[in-house]
């Protein structure tokens, strides 16, 4: 009993001679550029992050360019089926004009004329022949008269002037078996599109929810910080009544410098994944402090195989049925094409059919009987294609009902997690209370005291993170199940 006194004297005479313990560090800096990161960024809900990412994403953007181009070609497959009009007009001017003129032959005429009439005598009977001044008077009188009635006809005049209009329409051709391949392509390359949508958002979501997370965990570690600075507090009362020593008074500041250590590591990790969420939606946006998002998300009936709804697996089974347009036409490209064909034609010379306007009505067909091979090699070709794409539409459906398995499995896994998660925070949230009531009774050591405070930031920190991952694991269900758009309320692509 006497010691006591005589041990309690010597704890303060050391005390008294050496230097004062220094105070822990203030803030961590990273702390302080967190607040003010956030201060300048809009608090949106996650439906209207997605909906900014569905706005202002970049990938998503070039996705949908994409299917539009796509759409874009598949309409000029219809153009098939449209007849094509030209119009062509020229205007040509040359040095050797071109015309037929009958009057060149009237003197061939006058020989011919005048053998005639000298022949007609003797063949009906009449020797005498003909007085040849007459006969030349008639065949000169002829000639002159056919010269002054005949025009020459010009075939290419030194100016001329053409203009023809073509119509031409097809009638039949095997082609038109591959027209509703057309309108499939189109479809396939929306759902392609509407695929990468689902993934982009669920990207989306997954930052949203683990930054919501984080947020959560650093609340837990400010918690802890405020506790650890009790904890100072009450270490340098007792020292400066002499009932503490340094030891006491340094293991407190150690675990407010451990507090505030891993505060300012989770400030830094949330700002990291702040910018990378405007990054991705395109503006400087936060979700809101202390209002976790929960979502409500039932798996669907595996009977009705609900990841076969997904994007990406309508999309491949829209890819095997326009193979399958190919695989019937190269069947029958065999047979013949028809076209028909109207064509009005303008030519400033009228030569010898006197007009200037012909009109020209064709019907034509055409048959390759042997094209060297080509199509029997493209038929091959897409046969091992069709092959292909049902190879891959069956592995995307086995994996994507694995990702489903997985994704409804996670999601029960993480609420009986989230139940522990919380049931351990909340006991180790009343143990705290009564070691620290033990501790101020003289009943617990500080050693306790430091323990328990640690369990309890652990606990508290693993249900934050338990009630993240629940949410991170309904996301991903409901992608799994290619219905996240609509889960948050967003329209459908």
């Amino acid at each position: 009993m006497s010691r006591l006194p005589t041990t309690l004297a010597l704890v303060a005479l050391t005390a008294s001679a050496e230097p004062p313990v220094p105070a822990a560090p203030p803030l961590n800096a990273a702390v302080d550029a967190e607040r003010a990161f956030l201060a300048g960024r809009r608090v949106v809900s996650l439906k209207e992050a997605l909906t900014l990412a569905d706005k202002n994403s970049t990938d998503l953007a070039a996705a949908r360019a994409s299917a539009g181009q796509v759409a874009a070609k598949a309409g000029l497959v219809y153009s098939a089926l449209l007849p094509e009009i030209s119009v062509s007009a020229s205007y040509v001017h040359t040095t050797a004009e071109q015309k037929f003129d009958f009057s060149a032959f009237a003197p061939a005429f006058e020989g011919v004329i005048a053998a005639a009439i000298n022949g007609a005598g003797p063949a009906y009977g009449n020797p005498t022949p003909a007085n040849q001044d007459v006969v030349n008077a008639v065949a000169k009188g002829f000639s002159d008269q056919l010269v002054k009635n005949s025009q020459p006809t010009v075939i290419v005049g030194a100016n001329s002037l053409y203009g023809t209009v073509l119509v031409q329409q097809v009638l039949f051709s095997p082609q038109f078996f591959l027209l509703p391949a057309a309108g499939e392509s189109k479809e396939a390359a929306r759902l392609g599109a509407a695929e990468a949508r689902e993934q982009i958002l669920l990207a989306v979501a997954k930052l949203y929810l683990g930054i919501e997370g984080l947020a959560q965990i650093e609340t837990a570690a400010r918690d802890a910080e405020q506790v650890a600075l009790k904890r100072e507090r009450d270490a340098k009362n007792q020292q400066q009544l002499g009932v503490a020593t340094d030891i006491a008074v340094l293991r407190a500041q150690s675990e407010t410098a451990q507090a505030r250590s891993t505060l300012a590591t989770l400030s830094g990790q949330r700002v990291a994944l702040l910018a990378l969420l405007e990054a991705l939606v395109g503006e400087a946006v936060r979700p809101p402090e202390n209002a976790p998002t929960k979502l409500e998300v039932t798996a669907g009936d595996e009977a009705a195989s609900p990841w076969s709804q997904t994007y990406l697996i309508r999309s491949s089974e829209m890819a095997v049925t326009v193979q399958g347009r190919f695989n019937t036409f190269d069947r029958i490209a065999w047979m013949p094409s028809l076209v028909a064909q109207a064509k009005g034609s303008y030519n400033s010379n009228k030569g010898f059919a006197n007009t200037n306007f012909i009109f020209d009505g064709i019907i034509a067909a055409q048959w390759t009987l042997y094209d060297r091979g080509q199509r029997y090699a493209t038929l091959h070709e897409n046969d091992e294609k069709t092959v292909e794409l049902r190879s891959k539409l069956e592995g995307a459906r086995t994996r994507a009902r694995a990702t489903w398995v997985g994704a409804k499995t996670n999601l029960e896994a993480a609420r009986v997690a989230l139940e522990q998660a919380e049931a351990q925070a909340a006991l180790a949230t009343r143990a705290q209370k009564q070691v620290e009531s033990a501790y101020q009774a003289g009943f617990s050591t500080n050693l306790e005291v430091t323990d328990i405070d640690s369990k309890r930031f652990l606990a508290e920190s693993a249900a934050a993170n338990a009630r993240a991952q629940v949410e991170l694991r309904k996301v991903e269900l409901a992608a799994a199940e290619g219905r996240l758009a609509e889960l948050v309320g967003l329209p459908k692509e």
